[in-house]
């Protein structure tokens, strides 16, 4: 049998040993301790073959599930805490949905939700690709391993991952083994119910099928004042996997997998009202978006009951000078602690299903066959109240509905002192999505249809010039297709005959102007289409200088997919600036694909007789045609704004400094800066600092297992992690800010001499700090908005295992 036949099994080195959802030492006698278990090496499948993290000479950080289980983690936006170079968040971006994945690697990344932006960092599960952000913070059920690779993978993983890429490997059936289940429960803080639970059934020798499920549910943290906890959590995922194996050469893998989220939205509060001009605040000269707090207060306030609001002063504070109005957007809906007074509707349902088949066939001892054919559907509809308060200034409604189909073939082999790697690759994906604001002025829907259609051929091979010396070469072809169908129209326009009603010369009749009247059409009602073809090569050399010790150094290249403004309103949209005579889909909006180069060099070290492991590489990326998103328009709009250079420093650590200690750490250490900004359309400047981005991260974790003779064994865990300071938008905004962090989390676990009762209690972030998570400033609507964390989190477990 091939080495490649067992490459989708994902075999790892660190093997437990009892198996199940989360399986945990035994006390046995012959069984290695948990200290011992975990200092043993990870088996990563990151360059297509299987091999020792140690011997891939990448930066790649790599978990089994049975350490992300001593972690503490059941989520994937969790990982960002302990992986060097990472911000990974549950973003509710400027739509609402509760499970939408902002990810940054090494300074490069994306947070929009929309599926005409693609993501920065590909997410992969057992090899297929998770291409749009919501519904990609996945419950960690039943993993066999996680991977996060730093750094472009435009060669084997292709396009959209120019800052890396997270491959997430569950479980697998295995015909011919033993019939074995787990259950988990736990409760926890604000009424957390967390049920988890596992089955692996061998039919024969040939057949055996797995199953898991997992349901979560917690209230919410942030209260309206009409009742609506927001923040809450109401998961269901499942998978079921079907392992067939007619003879020793061929082995096949059906899977199906599910998600239900039915929940009422982020944890979204008002952190401030700006009332003045974002060209007044940045010092630059841009026409600005219109004010919709201050038209609210100068027009559709003072025309309901009660004592009318005053024009309050663009360049003020936004104090009015009747604050005691019912009718004023004001200062009275910020700063009240974990609280929210919208009423409009909130709440983020999203329904993800996939299937997916890998079939290995075994050419030869030497060369090997792979196909991977999945579907993956994701239907999602979200709202949230935008200016969280009674007040119509800014209220949003999603509705995305996509499919996507991908098929990959691989040929693998190994020639003399060489092994290598031959690939294919299709993308195809359609779907819908529509946006509705409801705000001041007008309600009116934007969005529309997408259709992308991608290909590759790469092909990598790595040579053993020596024993020692070790050379990779290895290059990708993609051409892709994107078309986009704007439907964006108008509902109704609230300032309908006002300028009947002010007089001539009044700036706000412009909200009356014919092209903003119920029916106008905002783009032409037209597929618009752009193509992009790139070569993405990839070069890496290594030279082991002793069995414990490796140097590398890499070069590769990556590209992200250009796309289309989806948000657009009038006077911005072109079609109302552009000359006469302009074909009409000149007026739809896109942007051009980003790209990077990376220089990188790195090392690997297993010292004190493999007590000390170190992995450590240092890197410089040249970043050009920036993707960010800008506020230039009633809504955020992405944009291609110029060059930036990013250098840094990674450290992963692992330890055990005497016998049951074991010891882990990581540190991160990233410069990014802009070269050159088109500052004049976009109000950034060069000396902004990147987005999401900490200069600095760094973790620690320290556990020590306990003999408890007949009882058992104990588990004490205990884990640091730092964040400095971020922005979390382009501007830096300073109420957007989030300031530098700590967390420290705990954990006791008792586990019976036999192994199958196992006890948890934990606690998270027990000093209960506060800081900000994600935030948007939505410059036409004068609101910052932004989601704080939970706070201390308390939680009991029981599991069992047969």
């Amino acid at each position: 049998m091939s080495l490649f036949f067992n490459r989708n099994a994902l075999t790892t080195a660190i093997a437990l040993s009892t198996a199940g959802l989360s399986g945990l030492v035994s006390a046995q006698d012959n069984a290695p301790s948990t200290t011992a278990t975990l200092m043993e090496e990870i088996v990563v499948s990151a360059r297509g073959i299987e091999e020792g993290l140690q011997d891939a000479p990448i930066a790649v950080s790599a978990f089994t599930g049975e350490t992300l289980d001593y972690r503490g983690v059941d989520s994937l936006d969790q990982i960002e805490r302990f992986v060097p170079s990472l911000t990974l968040q549950n973003n509710p971006s400027f739509g609402g949905a509760s499970n939408s994945a902002a990810i940054y690697l090494r300074g490069v990344g994306q947070k929009e939700f929309l599926p005409t932006t693609e993501p920065g960092v590909g997410l992969y599960v057992d090899g297929v690709y998770v291409a749009r952000s919501v519904g990609a913070i996945l419950d960690i059920v039943d993993i066999d391993r996680l991977e996060v690779l730093r750094g472009p993978q435009g060669t084997l993983f292709g396009r959209n991952t120019i800052g890396g890429a997270i491959s997430i490997a569950t479980r697998k059936p295995q015909p011919g083994g033993d019939f074995e289940g787990s259950l988990a429960a736990a409760a926890g803080t604000d009424s957390l119910v967390h049920l988890r639970g596992t089955v692996h059934v061998p039919v024969n020798e040939r057949i055996a099928l797995r199953a898991s499920v997992a349901s979560m549910t917690q209230d919410g943290y942030v209260d309206r004042t009409d009742g609506i906890d927001l923040g809450n959590d109401d998961t269901i995922a499942g998978r079921v996997s079907l392992a067939f194996q007619p003879h020793d050469d061929f082995a096949a893998l059906i899977t199906v997998d599910m998600t239900r989220d039915r929940e009422n939205g982020p944890a979204m509060e008002l952190l401030g009202i700006d009332f003045t001009d974002l060209s007044q605040l940045q010092g630059v000269v841009l026409a600005p978006p219109p004010p919709m707090a201050f038209i609210h207060n100068v027009t559709t306030a003072a025309m309901g009951p009660g004592q009318p609001c005053a024009a309050t002063d663009p360049a003020g504070n936004g104090i009015t000078s009747n604050p005691a109005s019912p009718n004023c957007y004001d200062s009275r809906y910020v700063g009240a602690d974990k609280s929210n007074e919208g009423t409009a509707p909130a709440y983020s349902e999203t329904d993800v299903f996939g299937l997916s088949a890998t079939l290995d066939y075994n050419l030869s001892e030497n060369l090997a066959i792979r196909s991977i054919t999945a579907y993956r559907e994701l239907d999602s509809d979200f709202a949230r109240d935008g200016d969280h308060s009674p007040h119509r200034i800014s209220q949003f409604e999603d509705m995305l509905e996509q499919d996507q189909f991908t098929q990959e073939l691989q040929l693998l082999g190994t020639y003399d002192r060489m092994n290598w790697i031959l690939g294919l690759y299709y993308f195809s994906e359609d779907g819908n999505n529509v946006n509705t604001l409801d705000f001041t002025v007008s309600n009116f829907r934007s969005g529309g249809a997408f259709d992308n259609t991608s290909w590759a051929a790469f092909a990598q091979a790595t040579y053993d010039m020596t024993d020692r010396f070790h050379l990779t070469l290895g290059a990708r072809y993609t051409d892709e297709d994107k078309a986009f169908t704007p439907d964006q129209i108008i509902y109704n326009n609230y300032f309908a005959g006002f300028s009947n009603l002010v007089p001539p010369g009044n700036p706000l009749a412009a909200l009356d102007a014919p092209f903003l009247q119920a029916g106008s059409r905002i783009l032409p009602l037209l597929e618009k289409e752009i193509s992009i073809s790139e070569f993405t090569p990839m070069a890496n050399v290594s030279f082991d200088l002793s069995d414990k010790v490796m140097l590398y150094a890499t070069y590769s290249e990556g590209f992200k997919s250009g796309g289309f403004t989806q948000r657009v309103f009038p006077p911005i949209v072109a079609g109302f600036t552009a000359p006469p005579g302009t074909p009409d889909l000149d007026l739809i909006p896109n942007y051009e694909p980003e790209f990077v180069d990376v220089l990188e060099a790195g090392f690997k070290m297993d010292l004190l007789d493999g007590l000390l492991r170190l992995n450590g590489a240092f890197f410089k990326t040249n970043y050009e045609e920036l993707q960010v998103q800008v506020f230039n328009s009633v809504a955020p709009v992405t944009q291609n704004i110029g060059e930036a250079s990013i250098e840094g420093f990674e450290l992963e650590l692992s330890a055990s400094p005497a016998e049951d200690w074991f010891l882990e750490g990581s540190l991160s250490l990233l410069d990014a800066e802009y070269d050159t900004i088109d500052t004049a359309n976009t109000l950034i400047f060069e000396s902004n600092e990147f987005e999401r981005v900490p200069e600095t991260t760094a973790s620690l974790g320290l556990s020590r297992e306990f003999s408890i003779s007949d009882a058992g064994t104990l588990l004490l865990r205990a884990d640091w992690s730092y964040r400095s300071e971020t922005f979390n938008d382009a501007y830096n905004t300073p109420l957007l800010e989030t300031d530098s962090y700590s967390l420290i989390d705990a954990s006791a676990r008792w586990t019976n001499k036999d192994g199958d009762w196992t006890v948890i209690v934990s606690g998270t972030n027990l000093s209960d700090e506060e800081y900000l998570v994600t935030g948007v400033y939505g410059t036409a609507f004068q609101s910052l908005e932004g989601v704080y964390n939970r706070g201390r989190q308390w939680r009991v477990e029981v599991r069992k295992q047969f």
